[in-house]
This record gives structure tokens, C-alpha cells and sequence, in this order.
């Protein structure tokens, strides 16, 4: 199967007419005639403001997770078979100077060993949601991944699981160094990533004590329970375009009547793009509904929130209880959007 992005934008002519008309009606140009009895009838909805989050966050994590929302987003077929082909290519140039670093070091890795895990991961890429399919659920990678790693191949694995995974992995090497063959080959993937315009901060590696655990989204190569999920138990309503207003009232009383969502705390919030997503990601919940006019933006909430159940102007309708992915890279997600692809 060909490589795709999670969900391809397809912004056609009728679909942007048809904003432009719910834009035009309910957005101040000509208002909906509601009589002072009717206006009385509509319930109290308190909607809250997210502001931008100031807890610190260090700089080599908020550079991995912008280069994860690129790399994730990027919709260029079979883009990731590319790069392992281009990386191929250039392990085969350094041959002399792999071959050299692994005999100073007296590395139990070969330089053949590293050709056969590339091409091994070659065959690992994942496919995501096929194009224009509009429902259903999906492995996706997680965003954020720290990987315990205690020797080279286990290094270089995770250094080629983040082209195939589309993750960013930040390598926690317990025998770090820069000299070591390990810190060659990443160089070396690092210059490759360049040529395709992905930031290169989607790998990196640092000792395991430099990073803080709390900031990322899964850890890898844990042997206890610290990734345990936390119940989710929160539904999410986002209104990110006032136009939707009423939408979001009539959902929130929609979902209150329903037996299935009633042990869920049901909460709406409004406020900028940026610090919703931060403020969903760092608050897990059990289902989000997004209702907006931007189809680039719905694309990046779809792609980057990290919840079982994504829904982009559709209500909450149908959650599934997710289970957890065979493969520790992936979490999976069911998806549902109307009105903005």
C-alpha cells in the first residue's frame, strides 16, 4: 500500500462556497431573525477560555514535537521509502568511515549489520488513513518518544523508526557518546533528512538523565509501568469558529441525554489554535469534536491530537473504546470529519 498522510486535504470548490455561505449568515452579515422568547429558551453553556500554557518545556522537546507536526502532516506519496533509498545511498559513500569508527570503538555492530537494519525498516513503513476516506480507525504514531537505548543496534533502530513511524524519538542513551558509531550514523541521517526538508530534529540523542520523562509522550524500553495510560474521562467540545455556536450549545445538551456519555465530564472550550492543542494534549481525554470553517486547520487537528476519538463537525457520534496498538510506536485512532476536506 502506498504511503499517505492520516487525512488528505481535498479543498474542492463546493466546499469552499459553502463555507463562505455559513460564514456569510452566521457571522454577522445577515443574523438569523430570533424573537426575544426565543433567545430566552437557549441554555446558559459555559465555555471555557484556554490561555497559553507557561509550564516550561525544554527546548530539545519543543524542537522534536514541531518537527514531529511537520513530518506528520507531510503528504508526499512514498515519502519515507525515499529517505531510507537516500540514506542507502549515503551509508554506502561512508562505507570507508563507518567501517573505521566501528574498528577504534571495537563495536560488535558491522557496517553490514547496519545496511540490513535499514533495509529491514524499509519494509516497516506505515500506512495511514487511505486518501479521502472520511471515517474509520487508524494506527498513528504517537508524537513525542523517548527510547531507552543501551547499545548501537538498539540505537539505530529507533534512529530509522522515526522515518518509518513518523514519530520524533528522542534516543536516551545510557553509554552516550559523540564518537561512538551510533553518533556517526545519525549524522549521517540527520544530513539526509535535510535533502527531503524535514527538520532534523524529528531524531535526537542525549544522555538519559538530560531529558525530562514527564514531557514526553510515551517512553520506550521501560520495564515498568510508568507509560500506564490515565483513565480518560473527559470529552472535549471545541468551537474554534464562533459561527458554530449554536452547534456547540445543542451538542453539549445532545450529549448529556445520552446514557453511553453521562459518567464522561463534558466540557467546552474556545481560545487560540496553538494553546488548544497543547492544552488537549497535555489534558488526555476520551473523544474531541473540533467545529470549525478551516480545513487546514481541522487537517492539523485531526493529525496532532493526541485522543482516541477525533471528530471535526460532526459531534460526538459513535466512540469506539480504542484498544492500544500491537507495535509500542503507535497508538491507534478513530476519526470522523464532515464539511471542511
Amino acid at each position: 500500500m502506498a504511503e499517505q498522510g492520516l487525512v488528505v486535504v481535498k479543498d474542492n470548490f463546493f466546499v469552499r462556497i459553502t463555507r463562505t455561505l455559513k460564514r456569510f449568515f452566521f457571522n454577522g452579515k445577515i443574523k438569523k431573525i430570533i424573537n426575544q422568547e426565543e433567545i430566552s429558551n437557549i441554555p446558559a453553556v459555559k465555555i471555557d477560555f484556554i490561555n497559553q500554557d507557561t509550564d516550561f518545556v525544554q527546548e530539545e522537546i519543543l524542537n522534536a514535537r514541531r518537527a514531529f507536526r511537520k513530518y506528520v502532516i507531510n503528504n508526499k506519496k512514498n515519502i519515507a521509502e525515499d529517505i531510507f533509498l537516500y540514506i542507502l545511498k549515503k551509508l554506502q559513500e561512508n562505507e570507508t568511515k563507518i567501517k573505521e569508527i566501528i574498528e577504534i570503538n571495537s563495536d560488535s555492530i558491522s557496517y553490514e549489520d547496519i545496511i540490513s537494519l535499514v533495509e529491514n525498516e524499509k519494509k516497516c513503513i506505515n500506512s495511514f488513513k487511505l486518501r479521502n476516506e472520511k471515517l474509520g480507525c487508524y494506527q498513528v504514531p504517537l508524537g513525542v518518544v523517548g527510547a531507552i537505548c543501551k547499545d548501537s543496534k538498539d540505537v539505530i533502530i529507533n534512529i530509522l523508526k522515526s522515518i518509518s513511524t513518523r514519530n520524533a524519538i528522542i534516543i536516551l542513551h545510557e553509554n552516550y557518546s559523540k564518537y561512538s558509531t551510533e553518533s556517526l550514523v545519525l549524522l549521517i541521517v540527520q544530513e539526509c533528512l535535510k535533502n527531503f526538508y524535514i527538520d532534523h530534529n524529528i531524531i535526537q540523542m542525549f544522555k538519559k538523565e538530560e531529558i525530562d520523562f514527564n514531557k514526553l509522550d510515551r517512553i520506550i524500553g521501560l520495564n515498568n509501568k510508568e507509560n500506564s495510560e490515565k483513565c480518560l474521562n473527559t470529552i472535549y467540545i471545541y468551537q474554534e469558529d464562533d459561527s458554530f455556536e449554536s452547534d456547540v450549545i445543542n451538542e453539549l445538551d445532545r450529549l448529556k441525554n445520552i446514557d453511553k456519555y453521562k459518567k464522561y465530564e463534558i466540557k467546552a472550550i474556545k481560545g487560540d489554535f496553538g494553546n488548544i492543542i497543547k492544552f488537549l494534549n497535555l489534558n488526555k481525554s476520551f473523544a474531541v469534536c473540533m467545529y470549525t470553517n478551516n480545513s487546514q486547520k481541522a487537517y492539523k487537528f485531526i493529525n496532532w491530537i493526541d485522543s482516541p476519538n477525533v471528530f471535526v463537525n460532526t459531534g460526538i457520534n459513535g466512540c469506539k473504546d480504542v484498544t492500544d496498538a500491537e507495535n509500542e510506536y503507535y497508538n491507534f485512532k478513530y476519526v470522523l470529519h464532515e464539511d471542511v476536506f
